[in-house]
């Protein structure tokens, strides 16, 4: 099944202002996608996808009220009532605009929350803390389930104390480390190296939490050491298996603003998704991604894990050609940390009802067993 996900920046406006924000250099547009030019989109991508995941995304994507959500989720139940496509919906807001009503929302059409919060560091990066706590307290009392993305920024930010913080809420989170893009240009950033200890000392940590939650990046570095196909988008080939809308209608690759340069053509005047990937700068960012791989693939023993990082943090980096020496080194590192510690619970046999409930989770999925990892040493080795 052919599959696209599709970020749409439904507006760069947003009732806060992040002391990081990678957005900040649109100024806040308070201009909305017209809902005919998201029609369009999805009228041209049908045609050649069956499954679609659409992200809303911002700015803040819900400034643009309850009625224009529910505008475009009929829009797409119409084009799928007609053709052979499926939707998939998730937004990422900063949660201090839902209320019962937005609930009731994402219920009704099945859309993935994700909420942007810094845990215990989020008054200090940014703000309206007390109204996304409330926010998240309603979605639990009303049953939807949803996680937080944390950026993790300067020297401030402790990621065992914050993982302790989204442990007691009963809340998944995803550690992102910060882009320097937009206003995040002008922070102290934590150096590669703080980083990646702090990640590793989280990792044994979290291991053993039998009271844990999920963390986003521990689970997907889990399932590469276990021969998952499952990557995310930093750790593969997102060229012409993203594409991303702006409210003025440009289409790019994932709505990142240094890698937003690349504007492949306006939905206003492309007729069809292969003149996209046909365009100019399509082909030109592909191959400047292409010769970073091939660099990667010459000279490092985890390329095929790593996939020659993300385009966006080697643009950062000045070369796109290149990759960014401070994402190759937390990469490796804490792979490699988590493969070996995977490998001795593999290994030596392991009680599951011992390890993170998240750990248990994959290791039963990928090798169908139920109280320890023993019997799939053979089928693993």
């Amino acid at each position: 099944m052919k599959h696209i996900e599709v970020i749409i920046k439904t507006t760069y406006d947003c009732n806060l202002r992040c002391k990081y924000c990678y957005n900040s250099e649109t100024h806040y547009s308070k201009e909305f996608l017209p809902r005919e030019r998201f029609e369009k989109l999805l009228n041209l991508l049908k045609d050649s996808y069956q499954s679609i995941s659409i992200v809303w995304h911002g700015g803040e994507p819900l400034m643009c009220g309850h009625e224009y959500f529910e505008d475009v989720m009929e829009i797409e139940k119409r084009i799928s009532n007609t053709a052979s496509v499926r939707f998939r919906n998730s937004i990422q807001t900063n949660g201090t605009l839902i209320d019962k009503k937005w609930v009731d929302i994402f219920k009704k059409y099945d859309i993935k929350v994700g909420v942007s919060f810094d845990g215990i560091n989020n008054d200090l990066y940014r703000q309206g803390t007390e109204k996304t706590l409330d926010a998240m307290e309603l979605m639990k009392k009303k049953g939807l389930n949803f996680g937080c993305m944390a950026v993790v920024a300067n020297d401030d930010y402790d990621l065992i104390e914050n993982y302790k913080f989204f442990r007691q809420k009963g809340i998944s989170v995803d550690f992102s480390y910060m882009f320097s893009e937009g206003e995040a240009k002008s922070l102290d950033k934590l150096s590669p190296e703080k980083f990646t200890k702090q990640a590793i000392e989280l990792f044994d940590y979290w291991l053993y939490d039998r009271e844990g939650v999920g963390i986003r990046l521990f689970s997907t570095y889990i399932s590469m050491a276990l021969g998952s196909g499952f990557r995310i988008c930093s750790n593969c080939s997102c060229h012409g298996k993203y594409l991303s809308i702006a409210p003025n209608g440009d289409l790019s690759n994932c709505g990142r603003p240094v890698i937003g340069q690349y504007v492949f053509g306006n939905i206003d005047t492309v007729s069809s998704i292969e003149e996209v990937y046909n365009s100019p700068k399509f082909i030109e960012l592909l191959s400047g991604s292409i010769q970073r791989r091939r660099k990667c693939k010459e000279s490092c023993e985890y390329f095929e894990l790593c996939g020659g990082d993300c385009t966006d943090q080697a643009l950062i980096g000045g070369d796109i050609t290149s990759p960014d020496k401070s994402s190759c080194y937390s990469f490796c590192k804490i792979y490699s940390h988590i493969k070996e510690k995977i490998d001795e619970i593999i290994e030596n046999g392991a009680q599951l009802d011992m390890l993170n409930p998240t750990v248990k989770s994959i290791i039963i999925k990928c090798f169908n067993v139920s109280e320890q990892v023993e019997p799939i040493v053979e089928k693993y080795v």
